[in-house]
């Protein structure tokens, strides 16, 4: 089977690629080939509206456009000619007065691959294919208005004329932005669309555009497809921001990441993005190969329960007014959760849990953040501390060797010092990270009961009725980086009836103030929106609702075959139709 996939590979490089190499000519490269182990392109829906998943998403990024592109330099939003974006069809754009409409200027330069102009009718028929909710689109709510849903969203796609579209608002937002431009686009006249708006939306579904995606309008066009096997663009031609180099993408599957790593170091693959940890010391060490690591965007934390838990209340109640949550034991003690930082080694625990490939977070935004406060250093190891804050919070050691409450604020007179750590089981890192902060706590007197138990029972036990005392588990910031954690941290957020992110039931009233302020900002100004963040990021790192820990590192590489290879976080590809590989 390994000699027949790789069959298959060489037979779509060899159609993809000419006879002769001709350097600086459309298509005159070898094809890039990565591999796939996340999970099949999902052939059956290769529209980017009808498909939302990773694998997927990678096909059709270097095949239709966005509005407004994404900058791996900024890791905000970009327009036409900015570095490090493409795809982009925005050339400018202005806000009103009372930021509810946007008004977004398209070049005019772009065409899909028939030769068909890309106007702004292209644009008004995505979005509001998406927002007719008769696509199965899983962008659905997310761009669009919904009253309890994202009451953000764009309300309506107003064209203007051919190159001129506005986006407009029911309450102004930031995020208005990237939700008024930042969604695909696809070709309105494959499915005869006249503006009408009785447009019946529903012929986008089992549509032939669904396994044969074109025209199209990026470095390149849909080529072949073998299920199991491998998915192929080519190079266009009338891509119009520069020459194509590589005559084609190859996205082949593979099974793991072990045979993920395999056919990379083998010169089976000459991309791989994001390779297991594990392998990442032999992809540095290959002579063949251009590695370069940077942080990601997923980031592991401890959550501790700042509420009692014998009491569950949501964060609010009906009339919006906040309700007194009780205290945890231990953890209600911002002292205590402070000492607990300095009292666990992050950078063990990095070691330990990911082989070294970790950057240590200071607090809630991640290292590439644009909005991540430089000047804020993360909270050292320094166990005499820890044992010191302890000793002043009420919870000395006692003559067994464990701590106990002795005048604590919140835990009954001589209560232990023991909690309840959970993760979910099967996850090795966080497994990982479970034993080591064990580990490390005990040697300060605190005994910690930790668990691996099935997914659906940490989130019942967290998210879904707040009976926790701490847990381990993740989240992923997004790109283009909205740093707005309203939904980590606010107290709205904060209700076990409905599973809201806030399970540790934070509560700061300048948080909220800060958060609102940052994110209705008028005229939206990144540098002044980063000055608020800062002051939150600061503020969640001596509040300490989480014990921070580590955003994980992600790896590009790219043989040395590949000219032109220059990835910046999360985006590796941006330059891809320069990358020059000799045949």
């Amino acid at each position: 089977m390994k000699k027949l996939t790789i069959f298959v590979i060489v037979i779509l490089a060899t159609m993809l690629a000419p006879m002769t190499a001709l350097a600086q000519e459309p298509g005159s490269g070898g094809p890039v080939i990565e591999g796939n182990f996340g999970g099949s392109v999902n052939f059956g829906a290769m529209n980017p509206l009808r498909n939302n998943d990773t694998a997927t998403n990678r096909i059709t990024g270097l095949m239709f456009p966005t509005v407004i592109g994404a900058s791996g330099i900024t890791q905000t939003y970009g327009l036409v000619g900015d570095e490090a974006v493409y795809g982009a069809l925005a050339t400018g754009y202005t806000i009103s007065d009372d930021g509810l409409v946007y008004t977004f200027t398209l070049r005019d330069d772009a065409t899909w691959t028939d030769g068909t102009p890309i106007t702004t009718k292209d644009v008004k028929f995505s979005f509001d294919a998406i927002a007719s909710g008769a696509i199965d689109a899983p962008l659905y709510g997310y761009f669009n208005y919904v009253a309890d849903g994202n009451p953000t969203g764009v309300k309506e796609i107003r064209i203007i004329d051919d190159y001129t579209y506005e986006a407009v608002f029911e309450v102004a937002a930031c995020t208005a932005l990237g939700l008024g431009a930042g969604f695909p686009v696809v070709p309105a006249h494959v499915w005869n669309y006249d503006g009408s708006p009785d447009f019946d939306f529903s012929v986008l579904k089992d549509h032939p555009f669904d396994s044969n995606p074109s025209p199209a309008f990026g470095p390149f066009e849909f080529a072949s497809f073998n299920p199991g096997e491998a998915v192929a663009v080519k190079a266009t031609t009338t891509w119009p921001d520069g020459v194509v180099i590589p005559s084609g993408f190859i996205y082949r599957d593979v099974p793991d990441q072990t045979v993920l790593a395999e056919q990379f170091l083998a010169g089976e693959t000459n991309f791989i993005d994001g390779p297991p940890v594990q392998r990442r010391p032999d992809i540095r060490a290959a002579a063949n190969v251009v590695a370069v690591d940077m942080p990601g965007n997923s980031w592991d934390y401890v959550g501790l329960n700042l509420a009692d838990p014998d009491n569950p209340q949501p964060g609010r109640d009906e009339n919006g007014n906040p309700i007194d949550q009780g205290h945890h034991p231990i953890f209600g003690d911002v002292r205590v959760r402070r000492a607990l930082q300095h009292a666990i080694n992050v950078e063990d625990i990095v070691s330990g849990a990911v082989f070294g490939e970790g950057s240590v977070m200071a607090s809630s935004q991640i290292p590439t953040s644009w909005a991540k406060n430089p000047d804020l250093a993360p909270i050292p190891y320094d166990p005499e501390l820890a044992a010191q804050m302890l000793d002043e919070a009420g919870w000395p050691l006692g003559p067994d060797g464990v701590r106990i409450c002795q005048g604590c604020l919140y835990a009954e007179e001589g209560a232990p010092f023991e909690f309840e750590l959970i993760t979910n089981q099967g996850n090795t890192r966080r497994e990982a990270i479970g034993q080591i902060i064990q580990d490390q706590l005990y040697d300060l007197g605190i005994n910690v009961d930790f668990q691996a138990i099935d997914w659906q029972s940490v989130l019942d036990q967290t998210f879904g009725a707040q009976t926790f005392d701490a847990y381990i588990i993740g989240w992923r910031q997004g790109f283009p980086d909205d740093p707005d954690q309203i939904q980590l941290f606010g107290s709205a957020n904060d209700d076990p009836a409905n599973q809201s992110s806030n399970a540790v039931s934070y509560y700061n009233p300048r948080f909220e103030e800060l958060s609102l302020q940052a994110s209705t900002l008028p005229g939206c100004d990144p540098a002044e929106r980063a000055a608020i963040y800062y002051e939150i990021e600061k503020m969640l790192q001596d509040d300490q609702p989480y014990l921070w820990l580590f955003v994980q590192n992600t790896m590009y590489a790219a043989s040395t075959e590949v000219a032109g290879f220059a990835p910046y976080p999360n985006a590796p590809l941006w330059n891809v139709h320069t990358w020059t590989i000799a045949q």
